[in-house]
């Protein structure tokens, strides 16, 4: 491999472009090719030192795919090999570098062909005498970051009518996109990843939860240094809530979380530091200052 210090200015836009390029082929990907995929199989076994077994089989969703592998070994699969579209962040590189000439076309030819096979194939299921491919869905939704999304439906519609949601890239339940404001506070209380928590939050709307929790706010402050947001809020039940915002993401986004903190917390700040330590109620309220490496 050449050394390269520095990209030119047009380099740099060959970065940006092959970028856009990956996104659109994420969701209009090239016409199917079973050759791609035939070609890409014998570097797979390859590198195991192994042929590429006679039966290929073709499939339309991760879920048919490892019922087949179930089938064929007489265990439970639930393991996709991780081989496919999820190479494609990586792979980019590859394609840059050998557009740009610090990669031998020798050097990246079985590269080329897993971002090929990609183009085909969502992923694999690759077994001793069976080579079991997952064709790319029917639809794909993502938001304008790459990341699979939808709140008006299904992030991935498969071909055999299988179904998955997501929200900005969190797998989210399919009633969170489909009946958000149907959830029960018992059901919403419930809910302990908070990924998924703020994804029904921000698709149902804030102002819905604080509601459905029977909640108000009790204090309110924003952190000196970081200038970020947090509120106590209290519950019909006696249960206390902090919501708080978040640093700016890269993508300039500061979403909001909701989660819960101890009942006899009085104010915004000592929640936020109790939550974070491991320190009780009392000596969180006395001393509520607490200061972040990663907020700035």
């Amino acid at each position: 491999m050449d050394k390269l210090e520095t990209l030119t200015a047009s380099q740099e836009r060959l970065l940006a472009r092959t970028a856009d390029r990956y996104i659109r082929e994420l969701v209009k990907p090239p016409p199917y090719k079973k050759s791609d995929i035939i070609a890409w199989l014998d570097v797979a076994y390859g590198l195991y030192d192994m042929p590429r077994p006679s039966r290929v089989e073709i499939v339309d969703s991760p879920m048919r795919a490892l019922a087949l592998a179930s089938e064929l070994t007489g265990t439970k699969e639930d393991r996709l090999d991780w081989c496919g579209i999820v190479d494609g962040g990586w792979v980019s590189f590859y394609d840059v570098f050998a557009e740009i000439g610090i990669l031998a076309a020798d050097k990246v030819g079985d590269v080329i062909k897993l971002r090929n096979f990609g183009r085909s194939a969502w992923d694999s299921v690759l077994l001793d005498e069976c080579a079991i491919v997952i064709r790319r869905p029917r639809a794909l939704r993502v938001d304008d970051d790459g990341n699979l999304h939808s709140t008006s439906g299904p992030a991935i519609e498969w071909r055999d009518g299988e179904r998955d949601f997501a929200y900005h890239g969190t797998w989210i339940p399919e009633r969170m996109v489909l009946a958000p404001r149907k959830y029960t506070k018992a059901e919403y209380s419930a809910i302990t990843n908070t990924e998924e928590r703020r994804a029904l939050s921000e698709i149902a709307g804030w102002d819905w939860v604080i509601s459905l929790l029977g909640g108000k706010v009790l204090d309110s402050a924003k952190d000196s240094r970081t200038g970020l947001l947090y509120e106590l809020i209290g519950c019909d039940d006696g249960q206390r809530l902090l919501r708080k915002q978040s640093p700016r993401l890269a993508n300039g986004k500061q979403p909001q979380y909701i989660e819960p903190v101890h009942e006899s917390l009085r104010t915004a700040l000592a929640a936020r530091k109790w939550q974070a330590t491991a320190l009780t109620p009392e000596q969180c309220e006395s001393d509520p200052g607490l200061e972040y490496g990663c907020e700035t």
